[in-house]
Protein backbone atom coordinates (compact mmCIF):
# COMPACT_ATOMS: atom_id res chain seq x y z
CA UNK A 1 0.00 0.00 0.00
CA UNK A 2 1.63 3.45 -0.91
CA UNK A 3 1.62 6.07 1.91
CA UNK A 4 -1.79 7.63 0.30
CA UNK A 5 -4.47 5.94 -1.14
CA UNK A 6 -4.52 6.69 -4.73
CA UNK A 7 -8.45 7.07 -5.82
CA UNK A 8 -10.45 7.30 -9.12
CA UNK A 9 -14.01 8.33 -9.88
CA UNK A 10 -16.05 6.58 -12.41
CA UNK A 11 -18.67 9.09 -13.87
CA UNK A 12 -19.90 12.27 -12.42
CA UNK A 13 -23.51 11.18 -13.67
CA UNK A 14 -25.32 10.59 -10.09
CA UNK A 15 -23.54 14.41 -9.65
CA UNK A 16 -24.28 14.83 -5.80
CA UNK A 17 -22.63 11.71 -4.85
CA UNK A 18 -19.35 12.24 -7.56
CA UNK A 19 -19.34 16.26 -7.03
CA UNK A 20 -19.84 14.96 -2.98
CA UNK A 21 -16.54 12.91 -3.52
CA UNK A 22 -14.34 15.14 -4.80
CA UNK A 23 -14.95 17.73 -2.33
CA UNK A 24 -14.52 14.80 0.43
CA UNK A 25 -11.31 13.75 -1.19
CA UNK A 26 -9.74 17.46 -2.52
CA UNK A 27 -7.03 17.95 0.10
CA UNK A 28 -7.60 15.06 2.08
CA UNK A 29 -4.47 13.98 3.58
CA UNK A 30 -5.04 10.44 2.92
CA UNK A 31 -5.93 10.13 -0.39
CA UNK A 32 -4.77 11.16 -3.86
CA UNK A 33 -7.55 12.01 -6.42
CA UNK A 34 -5.82 10.75 -9.28
CA UNK A 35 -8.35 10.79 -12.22
CA UNK A 36 -12.19 11.16 -12.63
CA UNK A 37 -13.94 9.99 -15.51
CA UNK A 38 -17.33 11.88 -17.30
CA UNK A 39 -18.77 11.64 -20.38
CA UNK A 40 -19.73 15.58 -20.44
CA UNK A 41 -16.36 17.51 -19.45
CA UNK A 42 -17.80 20.44 -20.72
CA UNK A 43 -19.55 20.91 -17.53
CA UNK A 44 -16.89 18.32 -15.22
CA UNK A 45 -13.41 19.34 -16.60
CA UNK A 46 -12.63 22.46 -14.51
CA UNK A 47 -13.93 20.81 -11.65
CA UNK A 48 -11.83 17.63 -12.01
CA UNK A 49 -8.86 19.83 -12.55
CA UNK A 50 -9.23 22.17 -9.93
CA UNK A 51 -9.07 19.22 -7.82
CA UNK A 52 -5.92 18.52 -9.43
CA UNK A 53 -7.15 15.26 -10.85
CA UNK A 54 -6.67 13.57 -14.45
CA UNK A 55 -10.04 14.48 -16.56
CA UNK A 56 -11.06 11.97 -19.15
CA UNK A 57 -14.14 10.61 -20.49
CA UNK A 58 -13.36 7.12 -20.49
CA UNK A 59 -14.74 5.32 -17.91
CA UNK A 60 -13.28 1.85 -18.82
CA UNK A 61 -9.50 3.91 -18.53
CA UNK A 62 -10.08 4.63 -14.79
CA UNK A 63 -11.13 0.64 -13.60
CA UNK A 64 -8.15 -0.85 -15.69
CA UNK A 65 -5.83 1.59 -14.29
CA UNK A 66 -3.05 -0.83 -12.10
CA UNK A 67 -2.15 2.29 -9.87
CA UNK A 68 -5.36 2.59 -8.02
CA UNK A 69 -6.04 1.32 -4.72
CA UNK A 70 -10.36 2.73 -4.49
CA UNK A 71 -12.86 3.37 -7.37
CA UNK A 72 -15.97 5.64 -6.39
CA UNK A 73 -18.68 4.71 -9.42
CA UNK A 74 -21.44 7.68 -9.70
CA UNK A 75 -22.49 6.37 -12.76
CA UNK A 76 -25.51 4.98 -14.23
CA UNK A 77 -26.90 1.80 -12.53
CA UNK A 78 -26.71 -0.04 -16.51
CA UNK A 79 -22.95 0.43 -16.40
CA UNK A 80 -22.08 0.23 -12.99
CA UNK A 81 -21.84 -3.46 -12.99
CA UNK A 82 -19.27 -3.97 -15.67
CA UNK A 83 -16.99 -1.25 -14.39
CA UNK A 84 -17.38 -2.71 -10.82
CA UNK A 85 -16.63 -6.09 -11.74
CA UNK A 86 -13.02 -4.96 -13.84
CA UNK A 87 -12.47 -2.86 -10.76
CA UNK A 88 -12.66 -5.93 -8.31
CA UNK A 89 -10.70 -8.39 -10.43
CA UNK A 90 -7.85 -6.07 -10.38
CA UNK A 91 -7.48 -5.56 -6.56
CA UNK A 92 -9.39 -2.22 -6.26
CA UNK A 93 -12.08 -1.63 -3.51
CA UNK A 94 -15.14 -0.13 -4.34
CA UNK A 95 -17.61 2.71 -3.33
CA UNK A 96 -20.75 2.41 -5.45
CA UNK A 97 -23.51 4.57 -6.92
CA UNK A 98 -27.15 2.76 -5.57
CA UNK A 99 -28.95 0.94 -6.97
CA UNK A 100 -25.90 -1.31 -7.94
CA UNK A 101 -27.31 -3.26 -10.02
CA UNK A 102 -30.16 -3.48 -12.69
CA UNK A 103 -31.51 -7.15 -11.76
CA UNK A 104 -30.57 -9.96 -9.26
CA UNK A 105 -28.10 -11.71 -12.09
CA UNK A 106 -25.52 -8.57 -12.38
CA UNK A 107 -25.58 -8.39 -8.42
CA UNK A 108 -24.73 -12.28 -8.15
CA UNK A 109 -22.12 -11.59 -10.61
CA UNK A 110 -20.22 -9.05 -8.98
CA UNK A 111 -20.57 -10.60 -5.95
CA UNK A 112 -18.32 -13.18 -7.55
CA UNK A 113 -15.87 -10.52 -9.00
CA UNK A 114 -15.89 -8.98 -5.55
CA UNK A 115 -15.41 -12.36 -3.75
CA UNK A 116 -12.55 -12.75 -6.25
CA UNK A 117 -10.53 -9.87 -6.05
CA UNK A 118 -10.77 -9.55 -2.01
CA UNK A 119 -12.05 -6.43 -1.92
CA UNK A 120 -14.05 -4.29 0.07
CA UNK A 121 -17.85 -3.26 -1.71
CA UNK A 122 -19.94 -0.43 -0.23
CA UNK A 123 -22.96 1.28 -1.92
CA UNK A 124 -24.08 4.49 -1.33
CA UNK A 125 -27.39 3.84 0.18
CA UNK A 126 -25.68 2.17 3.46
CA UNK A 127 -24.14 5.74 4.45
CA UNK A 128 -26.85 5.98 7.00
CA UNK A 129 -25.02 3.23 9.11
CA UNK A 130 -22.74 5.84 9.96
CA UNK A 131 -24.66 7.55 12.69
CA UNK A 132 -27.01 10.56 13.14
CA UNK A 133 -30.00 9.48 14.29
CA UNK A 134 -29.78 6.51 13.12
CA UNK A 135 -27.57 5.23 15.99
CA UNK A 136 -30.05 6.81 18.32
CA UNK A 137 -32.69 4.24 16.75
CA UNK A 138 -30.43 1.58 16.89
CA UNK A 139 -29.54 2.12 20.52
CA UNK A 140 -32.93 2.23 22.10
CA UNK A 141 -33.70 -1.39 20.37
CA UNK A 142 -30.44 -2.55 22.27
CA UNK A 143 -31.41 -0.99 25.34
CA UNK A 144 -35.28 -2.29 25.44
CA UNK A 145 -36.21 1.19 25.72
CA UNK A 146 -38.25 0.97 22.71
CA UNK A 147 -39.56 -2.31 23.30
CA UNK A 148 -40.75 -5.00 20.85
CA UNK A 149 -40.48 -2.88 17.50
CA UNK A 150 -44.23 -2.68 16.00
CA UNK A 151 -44.12 -0.42 13.41
CA UNK A 152 -41.78 2.37 11.30
CA UNK A 153 -42.51 5.20 8.90
CA UNK A 154 -40.21 6.27 6.37
CA UNK A 155 -41.29 9.45 3.81
CA UNK A 156 -39.05 11.21 1.41
CA UNK A 157 -41.24 13.66 -0.84
CA UNK A 158 -38.84 14.85 -3.56
CA UNK A 159 -38.94 16.69 -7.02
CA UNK A 160 -38.39 15.34 -10.35
CA UNK A 161 -34.61 15.11 -10.95
CA UNK A 162 -34.29 17.07 -14.43
CA UNK A 163 -31.01 18.40 -13.18
CA UNK A 164 -28.13 16.94 -14.88
CA UNK A 165 -25.53 18.94 -13.32
CA UNK A 166 -26.19 21.63 -10.28
CA UNK A 167 -28.48 24.37 -12.37
CA UNK A 168 -28.32 22.51 -15.79
CA UNK A 169 -31.63 21.22 -16.83
CA UNK A 170 -32.80 18.67 -18.87
CA UNK A 171 -33.72 14.70 -19.27
CA UNK A 172 -31.38 13.09 -17.00
CA UNK A 173 -30.81 9.18 -16.50
CA UNK A 174 -32.78 8.66 -13.42
CA UNK A 175 -35.72 9.05 -16.02
CA UNK A 176 -34.53 6.98 -18.13
CA UNK A 177 -35.83 3.03 -17.64
CA UNK A 178 -32.65 1.94 -19.94
CA UNK A 179 -30.32 2.71 -17.47
CA UNK A 180 -32.21 2.30 -13.79
CA UNK A 181 -34.61 0.00 -13.31
CA UNK A 182 -37.25 2.03 -11.39
CA UNK A 183 -38.30 6.02 -10.90
CA UNK A 184 -39.81 7.85 -7.74
CA UNK A 185 -39.17 5.09 -5.29
CA UNK A 186 -36.49 3.65 -5.63
CA UNK A 187 -34.48 6.73 -5.57
CA UNK A 188 -34.50 7.06 -2.13
CA UNK A 189 -36.61 3.98 -0.65
CA UNK A 190 -32.96 2.15 -1.10
CA UNK A 191 -31.78 4.16 2.01
CA UNK A 192 -34.84 3.70 4.24
CA UNK A 193 -34.51 -0.60 3.48
CA UNK A 194 -30.89 -0.53 4.47
CA UNK A 195 -31.64 1.67 7.10
CA UNK A 196 -34.41 -0.36 8.68
CA UNK A 197 -32.80 -3.75 8.37
CA UNK A 198 -29.66 -2.30 10.16
CA UNK A 199 -31.45 -0.87 12.83
CA UNK A 200 -34.05 -3.50 13.25
CA UNK A 201 -31.49 -6.47 12.61
CA UNK A 202 -33.70 -7.65 11.01
CA UNK A 203 -34.34 -9.05 7.42
CA UNK A 204 -37.47 -8.05 5.27
CA UNK A 205 -39.81 -11.67 4.81
CA UNK A 206 -42.49 -10.12 2.67
CA UNK A 207 -43.28 -6.77 0.59
CA UNK A 208 -46.64 -5.56 -1.44
CA UNK A 209 -47.31 -1.85 -2.20
CA UNK A 210 -48.43 0.44 -5.24
CA UNK A 211 -47.01 2.57 -7.90
CA UNK A 212 -48.25 5.28 -9.78
CA UNK A 213 -47.40 8.67 -11.85
CA UNK A 214 -49.59 10.60 -10.06
CA UNK A 215 -48.34 13.87 -11.45
CA UNK A 216 -45.56 13.31 -14.03
CA UNK A 217 -48.47 11.36 -16.14
CA UNK A 218 -46.10 11.26 -19.20
CA UNK A 219 -42.81 10.21 -17.56
CA UNK A 220 -42.12 5.97 -18.14
CA UNK A 221 -41.14 5.57 -14.71
CA UNK A 222 -43.19 5.95 -11.40
CA UNK A 223 -43.24 9.18 -9.24
CA UNK A 224 -45.03 8.00 -6.52
CA UNK A 225 -44.60 4.58 -4.76
CA UNK A 226 -45.79 3.36 -1.25
CA UNK A 227 -44.59 0.34 0.00
CA UNK A 228 -46.06 -2.25 2.82
CA UNK A 229 -42.77 -3.91 4.56
CA UNK A 230 -43.07 -6.75 6.59
CA UNK A 231 -39.86 -7.64 8.70
CA UNK A 232 -38.68 -11.11 10.00
CA UNK A 233 -38.97 -9.58 13.54
CA UNK A 234 -42.60 -8.57 13.05
CA UNK A 235 -42.34 -5.02 12.68
CA UNK A 236 -44.12 -3.28 9.51
CA UNK A 237 -42.73 -0.99 7.69
CA UNK A 238 -44.50 1.74 5.70
CA UNK A 239 -42.32 3.79 2.97
CA UNK A 240 -43.22 6.66 1.01
CA UNK A 241 -41.39 8.01 -1.51
CA UNK A 242 -42.12 10.48 -4.42
CA UNK A 243 -41.28 12.74 -6.96
CA UNK A 244 -44.65 14.03 -6.85
CA UNK A 245 -44.16 17.67 -5.35
CA UNK A 246 -42.45 20.60 -6.15
CA UNK A 247 -38.92 21.36 -5.22
CA UNK A 248 -39.98 24.06 -2.37
CA UNK A 249 -42.23 21.00 -1.12
CA UNK A 250 -39.82 18.37 -0.08
CA UNK A 251 -40.21 16.61 3.16
CA UNK A 252 -39.01 13.80 5.03
CA UNK A 253 -39.76 12.13 8.01
CA UNK A 254 -39.13 8.80 9.83
CA UNK A 255 -41.01 7.27 12.55
CA UNK A 256 -40.16 3.78 14.88
CA UNK A 257 -42.73 2.35 17.27
CA UNK A 258 -42.43 -0.18 19.83
CA UNK A 259 -44.38 -1.66 22.74
CA UNK A 260 -42.40 0.71 25.17
CA UNK A 261 -41.62 3.70 23.32
CA UNK A 262 -41.57 6.00 20.43
CA UNK A 263 -39.05 7.97 18.28
CA UNK A 264 -39.53 10.25 15.87
CA UNK A 265 -37.98 12.47 13.15
CA UNK A 266 -39.14 15.35 10.77
CA UNK A 267 -35.97 16.96 9.89
CA UNK A 268 -38.18 19.50 7.33
CA UNK A 269 -40.27 20.93 9.88
CA UNK A 270 -37.46 20.38 12.94
CA UNK A 271 -33.83 19.76 11.89
CA UNK A 272 -31.70 18.71 13.98
CA UNK A 273 -34.06 17.21 16.86
CA UNK A 274 -35.31 13.84 17.43
CA UNK A 275 -38.14 13.09 20.12
CA UNK A 276 -38.48 9.94 22.01
CA UNK A 277 -41.12 9.12 23.93
CA UNK A 278 -40.83 6.08 26.64
CA UNK A 279 -44.51 5.75 27.39
CA UNK A 280 -43.66 3.15 30.78
CA UNK A 281 -42.20 6.80 32.04
CA UNK A 282 -42.56 9.86 30.18
CA UNK A 283 -45.04 12.27 30.49
CA UNK A 284 -44.24 14.01 27.60
CA UNK A 285 -42.26 14.09 24.54
CA UNK A 286 -38.50 14.31 25.08
CA UNK A 287 -36.63 16.43 22.35
CA UNK A 288 -32.67 15.40 21.97
CA UNK A 289 -30.15 16.69 20.00
CA UNK A 290 -29.56 14.49 16.16
CA UNK A 291 -26.29 13.94 16.25
CA UNK A 292 -24.42 14.63 13.03
CA UNK A 293 -23.59 11.16 10.92
CA UNK A 294 -20.55 9.36 12.08
CA UNK A 295 -19.58 12.97 14.13
CA UNK A 296 -18.70 13.61 10.39
CA UNK A 297 -16.87 10.13 9.40
CA UNK A 298 -18.52 9.69 5.46
CA UNK A 299 -18.64 5.92 3.82
CA UNK A 300 -15.45 7.34 2.32
CA UNK A 301 -13.82 8.04 5.53
CA UNK A 302 -14.92 4.22 6.16
CA UNK A 303 -13.53 2.76 3.51
CA UNK A 304 -10.20 4.65 3.93
CA UNK A 305 -10.18 3.38 7.56
CA UNK A 306 -11.30 -0.13 6.43
CA UNK A 307 -8.42 -0.39 3.45
CA UNK A 308 -5.97 0.50 6.04
CA UNK A 309 -6.75 -1.83 8.91
CA UNK A 310 -8.18 0.79 11.15
CA UNK A 311 -11.72 -0.14 11.34
CA UNK A 312 -14.29 -3.22 10.55
CA UNK A 313 -16.09 -3.16 7.89
CA UNK A 314 -20.08 -1.85 8.77
CA UNK A 315 -21.25 -2.85 5.24
CA UNK A 316 -20.62 -5.02 2.37
CA UNK A 317 -22.03 -6.47 -1.00
CA UNK A 318 -24.14 -9.03 1.30
CA UNK A 319 -25.86 -5.81 2.09
CA UNK A 320 -26.00 -3.99 -1.18
CA UNK A 321 -27.11 -7.52 -2.60
CA UNK A 322 -30.47 -7.92 -0.15
CA UNK A 323 -31.53 -3.99 -0.48
CA UNK A 324 -31.21 -4.41 -4.08
CA UNK A 325 -33.30 -7.87 -3.89
CA UNK A 326 -35.94 -6.05 -1.58
CA UNK A 327 -36.31 -3.22 -4.25
CA UNK A 328 -36.58 -5.67 -6.92
CA UNK A 329 -39.30 -7.10 -5.02
CA UNK A 330 -41.16 -4.16 -4.14
CA UNK A 331 -41.66 -3.77 -7.98
CA UNK A 332 -42.91 -6.80 -8.96
CA UNK A 333 -45.11 -6.82 -5.72
CA UNK A 334 -46.50 -3.84 -7.05
CA UNK A 335 -46.86 -4.36 -11.01
CA UNK A 336 -48.76 -7.43 -10.21
CA UNK A 337 -50.44 -6.06 -7.32
CA UNK A 338 -49.73 -9.26 -4.70
CA UNK A 339 -46.89 -9.47 -2.13
CA UNK A 340 -43.93 -11.15 -2.82
CA UNK A 341 -42.52 -13.28 -0.15
CA UNK A 342 -38.28 -13.33 -0.03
Amino acid sequence: MAEKIRVGIVGLDHWYAGLGAIRQLKGNPRTELVIVAHRDLGHARPVIEEAGAIATDDYDAVVERDDLHLIITACTTVENVRLCSKAARSGKHIISVKPYAMNLDEAKALTVAVKEGGVHFMSFECMGRLGGATNIYKQWIQEGKLGDPISAFALMRSSLPTQVWPEVHGRTWWLDPSKVFGGGWVDHAIYQIDNLRYILGSEVVRISGEISNIKHKDEPLEDFGVANVVFGNGCVATLEVTWSVDPVGFTSAFHLVGTKGQILSEPTVAPGKVFTMDMTKDKEWQVIEAPGRGGGLTLIDHMLDCIEGKAQPLTGIQDSYRNLEVCLAFYQAAKAHKVVHL
